[in-house]
């Protein structure tokens, strides 16, 4: 299969694989695989090549909805495994902020920040996920322990840390995926 428009739409679902962390020799191989073998039905069917190359394109879809869902698949059960490790460091940073003689809460709020930016990193999607995993903890600590409403309801600010370390390791993933192409 020598189409340009075939060669086209594997590169751009190369490229569009690299932006999701999920580059896959072997998919594009079956790819390529299935549009061969829906170019040839089509053109026992009486089409000519450039047809059945357009029809066979069209009937796969587009580059980046092919990729979203390979890496939706892939990467479905990476994110629920992920949830493990981001629950152990939130309840370690938990702990250590309970601890008695502990008071810096810019070292605790840092290891919030770093601890869901790492884990972030992992994450191609649904970066809130972990940082609830990593940041809920001490929160619910807080409420526990609280003596009024407002002191609980203001103890729900802690989850911005995590929030913005979460999504800061996403965006610097997607960012060095982007440089690479």
């Amino acid at each position: 299969m020598s189409g340009g428009k075939i060669e086209g739409y594997l590169s751009e679902l190369r490229r569009e694989l690299r932006m999701r962390w999920t580059p896959s020799a072997r998919f594009l191989e079956e790819t390529r695989g299935h549009l061969a073998d829906a170019i040839a039905a089509g053109e026992k069917q009486g089409l000519l090549r450039e047809q059945a190359e357009q029809e066979a394109l069209a009937r796969f879809g587009s580059p980046r909805m092919v990729a979203g869902r390979f890496a939706a698949e892939r990467y479905r059960r990476l994110e629920w495994m992920m949830l493990a490790p981001a629950v152990l460091v939130g309840l370690s940073i938990a702990w250590i902020d309970a601890r008695p003689h502990w008071d810096d809460s810019g070292i605790t709020a840092g290891m919030l920040v770093i601890g869901s930016a790492l884990l972030g990193l992992g994450m191609s999607r649904r970066a809130w996920m972990i940082a609830l995993a990593v940041g809920v903890w001490i929160p619910l600590d807080l409420i526990f322990h609280a003596t009024g409403f407002g002191s609980a309801a203001a103890s729900l600010l802690i989850l911005l840390f995590p929030l913005a370390g979460a999504y800061a390791g996403m965006g610097l993933r997607r960012l060095v995926v982007r440089s690479g192409d």
